[in-house]
């Protein structure tokens, strides 16, 4: 991500934090922690996370983390964010072996194979870069060892706007389908928000 682009996301939830008053959902950009939580939900029952090693891109306070855990016996968590704040909130409340947390550009930086990779939210802040989320979609299914699990904002019901940027479902599924034979798009769940789930054939 250009690191004017960058900057804008920053600015984003520094502001969001400031008008929150301490509620963390809303912080992150979500309109009330329920909202956070259905996504989150739909993202727990679309893989099997049994002993699974997990890469949360756009981590945020690391919530699904406890989500995860609180259902199955995951055998590691690693969250990536470019918020320091946020980052330093989650080290606090999660601090169990096998958890990790990391500081940097989830588009750039190196990052080690897991077996589901998640992008709850993280996708849909707008970019200067055309191919910034076919780009994202690709790195993202270049390091998973089975599953990559995302979300976005739906266009037909949330307009792009500001900060942030809405897709067609139809054409992200479309795409992800040039990469992988299985793929599923869930609609639904939520107003304005649709999540795909790209499963890899295991050898």
């Amino acid at each position: 991500m250009h690191w004017l682009d960058r900057w804008k996301v920053y600015r984003y939830h520094r502001k969001q934090t400031d008008r929150s008053k301490g509620d963390k959902a809303k912080a992150l950009g979500w309109t009330s922690e329920e909202s956070q939580l259905c996504r989150f939900e739909v993202i727990v029952r679309s893989a099997d996370f049994e002993k699974r090693s997990v890469l949360d891109l756009g981590c945020g306070y690391g919530e699904l983390f406890e989500l995860l855990g609180s259902i199955y016996r995951i055998r590691s968590y690693t969250g990536v964010d470019l918020h320091a704040g946020f980052l330093k909130m989650a080290k606090q409340q999660y601090s169990q072996a096998g958890c990790q947390f990391l500081l940097g550009d989830m588009s750039k930086m190196p990052l080690e194979a897991h077996d589901v990779v998640i992008a709850s939210g993280s996708l849909n802040y707008i970019s200067r870069d055309p191919d910034y989320l076919t780009n994202m979609i690709t790195r993202m299914f270049g390091l998973a060892n089975q599953t990559v699990i995302f979300n976005l904002l739906n266009s037909k019901k949330y307009p792009s706007r500001h900060t942030l940027m809405s897709y067609h479902p139809r054409g992200v599924f479309r795409f992800c389908k040039t990469l992988c034979n299985d793929v599923t798009l869930i609609e639904g769940y939520a107003d304005g928000d649709f999540t795909i789930v790209m499963n890899k054939v295991v050898s």
